[in-house]
């Protein structure tokens, strides 16, 4: 059983429901057990005995405490599943983008976005799919491989990617305002994938 730190908190961004819908079907998947904190200020001295973390919050700033905290448990082989606002948080500090692998930079109304499958290996059998969500747009690293991508003015952008840093995995993903995106089985199959790659 591998023991995940759930780093969640909002109510209305992230929206209380969206996260209540994530949390639900977190604590349904096999293998995994969840342990909830509201926000990295309250990351635990024994950070490292989690497999991994599951960020989903907005937060506007982060002590250097925390975020080297953070660093070191990532560089050091931890893993981060982060959805959606986390690329909006701490948006003064570049560390924690360069963990992310990317920084958001904006997004539209709630509208249909079609997640289109880069013959991505970590999520081989999961086809394109339609969910009504913020497309948040990002300036990236170069470091990042692009698994999912939606239109956006005529371009492909990137909805979900991975990286690695230091010896630590981070997949993130661009769903995750609505609680219909969470109750998307095929979304819901990207999340748990997502999870078990950045825990391997």
């Amino acid at each position: 059983m591998k023991k995940i730190l759930l780093v969640s908190d909002g109510i209305f961004h992230p929206p209380l429901w969206g996260r209540i819908t994530l949390q639900r079907f977190l604590k349904r998947m096999d293998g995994f057990s969840f342990v909830q904190i509201h926000s990295l200020e309250q990351l635990p001295n024994d950070v490292n005995k989690y497999s991994g973390m599951v960020l989903h919050f907005h937060h506007k700033e982060i002590s250097q405490k925390f975020l080297t905290r953070l660093d070191e448990y990532v560089k050091n082989g931890g893993g981060v599943l982060a959805i959606h606002s986390a690329t909006a948080s701490f948006k003064g500090s570049l560390p924690y983008f360069e963990i992310l692998g990317g920084r958001f930079i904006g997004h539209g109304k709630v509208g249909r976005i079609e997640l289109k499958n880069q013959e991505s290996e970590i999520f081989r059998d999961i086809p394109k799919f339609s969910v009504r969500d913020e497309l948040y747009l990002h300036a990236l690293s170069d470091k990042i491989r692009v698994h999912f991508t939606a239109s956006h003015e005529e371009k492909d952008v990137p909805v979900v990617w991975t990286h690695g840093y230091g010896t630590g995995k981070v997949c993130y993903c661009v769903p995750g305002h609505t609680s219909g995106s969470m109750n998307n089985q095929n979304y819901q199959r990207v999340l748990q994938r997502g999870l078990e790659w950045v825990t391997e």
